[in-house]
């Protein structure tokens, strides 16, 4: 196996530090005094495109050959990876094809036509989208971006891992507990690996809707368990069916456990942080502080980092919140 580690992201940080936003590193009295402990939260809902994705995909993208980018990229995607592949191929002027579900949130699908992508849809209930993304890879000779299995991928998301360690650095702070959401895990994967170069004793957990909790299940087992297919989830961003073949390995290596939200708990997190930080956040992106908020681990008197991966909600959903 390819041997990962923090080196990798200090590379691809080079390469997209100048392609992406450094978002900030953010604390609230209010919260602080109401979880007992002094939480971080690290705002990738303001990076551009509305979500940590565009890390993973511009380090991708900047690794292509000239040809690759002449024959265009392919991508599949509930919303956020689409959105940042579509942006990332706009800046280069690479022609980009995004498969996305038919039931995926109006604002990433019209966001991704925004930036010049033509937007495939799909029924992920009879359809699914692997095989249209690798037919279109092979018929059109397009490289395939995949979401989060992927080395670079996984690298280039790690890199919201060395700015909060820069930061907690600058302020020295060192951490106790991460705090990140997951799906397929590109997103803990590159993060975690590097929080725990930085900083070896923290202990960083992979929090997942009820219903989709199977990297915590995973870990538990020691080996990949998918999710059953019967549930449903506001969480779309991080709806995945299990856990990918190359995150898994390093999130085993790397993560202290898992933890299980529900969708209503996300809508009160929603509504919290809307009112006491003063941003928005999806519901996918929303979970990691949802377990914070809602004391699913021991927080007193410890340095909590809470990642907020995205910002991409349908206003309705906002409003009706």
């Amino acid at each position: 196996m390819f041997d990962f580690n923090y080196l990798n992201i200090v590379e691809a940080y080079k390469n997209i530090k100048n392609k992406v936003i450094k978002t900030p590193l953010i604390s609230s009295e209010f919260i602080n005094n109401l979880v007992g402990g002094k939480i971080y939260f690290k705002l990738e809902n303001l990076q551009n495109t509305g979500s940590f994705k565009l890390r993973g995909a511009s380090n991708k993208i900047s690794k292509l050959t000239l040809d690759n980018k002449a024959n265009g990229l392919v991508a599949y995607s509930s919303g956020n990876h689409a959105q940042a592949v579509a942006f990332a191929s706009l800046q280069e002027n690479i022609s980009a094809k995004i498969i996305m579900p038919k039931n995926a949130p109006k604002i990433k699908i019209d966001n991704t036509q925004r930036y010049g992508a033509e937007v495939i849809l799909y029924d992920p209930k009879t359809q699914i989208r692997e095989e249209i993304g690798q037919d279109i890879a092979v018929t059109e000779n397009r490289t395939l971006i995949k979401p989060y299995d992927d080395f670079d991928i996984i690298a280039g998301q790690g890199t919201a891992g060395y700015e909060i360690a820069e930061e907690l650095n600058h302020l020295s702070i060192i951490p106790d507990i991460y705090l990140c959401c997951c799906g397929g895990g590109g997103l803990i994967a590159g993060t975690s690996t590097y929080l725990k170069y930085k900083f070896p004793k923290i202990e960083s957990y992979a929090v997942e809707p009820y219903g989709f909790d199977d990297t915590k299940l995973s870990l538990e087992n020691k080996k990949i368990i998918s999710n059953k297919p019967s549930f449903e989830s506001i969480c779309d961003a991080i709806i995945t069916p299990q856990p990918g073949n190359i995150t898994f390995p390093l999130n085993l290596k790397a993560l202290a456990g898992g933890i299980v939200v529900k969708d209503e708990e996300v809508k009160s997190t929603i509504k919290i942080l809307a009112e006491h930080l003063k941003i928005i956040v999806e519901p996918g992106g929303a979970v990691a502080a949802t377990a914070a908020l809602t004391k699913k681990i021991d927080m007193k008197n410890k340095t909590v980092v809470v990642m907020i991966s995205g910002g991409n909600i349908d206003l309705e959903m906002f409003a009706n919140l």
